[in-house]
């Protein structure tokens, strides 16, 4: 399966020209369903469906599935996008903090999960922490408390919890355990809502805690997760700023199939929440990669379209390839250590409104505090700068592309590609703090004691202008050609391999450049439409592709 995959990688650029005429077909039969009355629409969609197997989009519409009866397809067997599965559990760990006493957008956040729909199918349960001065729904600021959201309100879980330490390890695997003991579901899912101070500092700033630099840190996370190693999260998503680094994937790795993070800083908005949780209570089995999708669109549009939005990044990442991630960055880092250490690549990106303790008015912004302040290094924008042809940076690139599954943003051309790395240029202190968190995660030695060069680095104060890349960075879109589609070019960095069961999983991949997604299954190249709900499959023999025609109940050839 391997090796068909890197056959068929190498393949898919001669697709091209098909997927055109797919798209230009999608496009006739999108006018066409948009001229049929719904009823009519609905019919069509669900006739020669099995029913238990029917999945639905974003819209409640159920989604097109392969499968054959006739000539043409009587050897493709059924293929879902989703997962099957029939319920859900959403965790949110909720830190309120400042963001909430002073604007409310815990609350509003609350209200969007709320007008969704959901809570009969899945189950949203929040814990509400670390705030004093909680501004609608009558939350306590008292004490710590559980709710879950149902019947289109808030109801009360668990009350008089005290004021539980949001940012303490136990705090966070005690909510994971009551969530998955009394809310047990075919598939889970974690957000973390507060502020972000990257992979060193971690999550949360509680306003009850005499320590205001505490912080709840990756390998907190990662310890409270293995407290509950019986839960594989199908995501983990953090609802704060600078959060998509290299070290919080492979923190992660072990405990989900995705994480879903900003690298920039936030704006007040923060996720958008009631059109995929409206996705999800329609149907809880919906892919991942597709439910990751439309999370990151919504933030992404947010950001475009409303008042208090700002530049944005935020991505879905596939944490199974933080290991050889890690490697690749290693293996170049040491190769270009030289010139990482005469220059600081640390990034000169304003923060936003979610930047603790620097708030003006709602909305506004008058802080210096900068990427730069917490060590965040874009990697391809600082390899791109560098060094992109050796065969350390071909590998890293590839690493990353297999990393990146999904990543939207902003038109505002802002700077950042998806992940970062943290060197600590210039600060003994930023270091002391990263050799404990690193270490607690699983990073060689070697590695924590290479870092130490970036404290007395003769060039940290020294800032690299990323103006030329900046100016010709034009998207991941532009990788697909040599790295392919969110598969590595090459070596061990496979998409979503499951090397533990010799398999491809969760395989759905998002192909930027041609808006589709794709997925090899039992040796047979599968194309999939989110717009029209629709599936292909790819004739490699014929070198031609089949949709399924309802009407006639059979599998028809797309022209040319």
């Amino acid at each position: 399966m391997g090796e068909l995959m890197k056959n068929n990688q190498k393949k898919f650029g001669k697709l091209g020209k098909i997927i055109i005429g797919v798209l230009a077909v999608l496009g006739i039969l999108f006018l066409i369903l948009m001229l049929i009355p719904d009823d009519e629409a609905d019919e069509s969609f669900t006739e020669g469906i099995h029913e238990e197997n029917t999945v639905t989009d974003q819209h409640g519409k159920p989604a097109q599935q392969a499968f054959g009866s006739g000539d043409s397809g009587s050897d493709i067997d059924l293929v879902s996008v989703g997962t099957g599965a029939r319920s859900a559990t959403v965790m949110v760990y909720m830190n309120g903090s400042d963001l909430e006493t002073n604007a409310g957008e815990a609350t509003t956040d609350i209200e969007e999960m709320i007008s969704s729909g959901i809570g009969e199918k899945v189950n949203v349960i929040i814990q509400t922490m670390g705030t004093k001065e909680w501004q609608n729904y009558g939350i306590s600021s008292k004490s710590a408390q559980t709710y879950k959201i149902e019947e289109g309100g808030l109801s009360l879980v668990r009350d008089n919890l005290g004021q539980l330490d949001c940012t303490a390890e136990d705090t966070l695997s005690e909510f994971i355990g009551f969530c998955k003991n009394n809310y047990p579901a075919d598939r889970y899912i974690i957000v973390f809502w507060d502020h972000g101070g990257g992979p060193v500092y971690g999550f949360g700033y509680d306003e009850w805690q005499d320590d205001e630099e505490a912080g709840l840190t990756i390998s907190e996370m990662a310890s409270a997760f293995s407290q509950n190693s019986d839960i594989h999260f199908d995501i983990i998503g953090m609802d704060c700023c600078i959060m998509a680094s290299m070290e919080t994937c492979y923190a992660f790795a072990p405990y989900c199939k995705y994480a879903l993070l900003s690298e920039d800083f936030e704006s007040g908005l923060g996720w958008s929440y009631k059109g995929w949780m409206n996705a999800l209570e329609k149907d809880p089995g919906i892919s991942t990669p597709l439910l990751g999708k439309y999370i990151v669109d919504d933030v992404i549009t947010d950001n475009e379209n409303n008042f208090g939005g700002d530049s944005a990044c935020i991505g879905l990442f596939n944490v199974s390839t933080a290991k050889d991630l890690f490697n690749a960055w290693k293996a170049y880092a040491y190769k270009n250590e030289n010139v990482l250490l005469n220059t600081n690549y640390s990034r000169m990106h304003k923060a936003k409104g979610r930047s603790r303790n620097f708030w003006d008015f709602w909305g506004f912004d008058v802080s210096d505090v900068t990427l730069s302040d917490y060590y965040i290094s874009d990697i391809l924008a600082l390899m791109e700068s560098i060094d992109n042809s050796s065969k350390e940076a071909q590998d890293l690139t590839s690493a990353l592309k297999a990393a990146v599954a999904y990543y939207g943003h902003t038109s505002d051309k802002n700077e950042l590609t998806g992940l970062a790395v943290s060197l600590p240029y210039g600060d003994p202190d930023f270091y002391d703090k990263l050799k404990g968190v690193y270490r607690d995660i699983g990073f060689d030695e070697e590695y924590i004691d290479w870092l130490n060069g970036f404290v007395s680095s003769y060039g940290y104060e020294d800032y690299f202008d990323f103006g030329s890349f900046d100016d010709n960075w034009g998207g991941w879109e532009s990788y697909e050609e040599e790295y392919g589609s969110n598969i590595s070019g090459g070596g061990s960095c496979e998409y979503g391999y499951d090397y533990e069961n010799d398999e491809y999983d969760d395989g759905w991949i998002y192909d930027f450049e041609e808006e589709i997604w794709y997925m090899y299954e039992d040796d047979i190249l599968y194309l999939y439409d989110d717009e029209t709900d629709t599936i292909f499959y790819y004739d490699e023999q014929d070198d031609k592709i089949y949709y399924y025609d309802e009407e006639i109940d059979d599998w028809c050839e797309v022209e040319e």
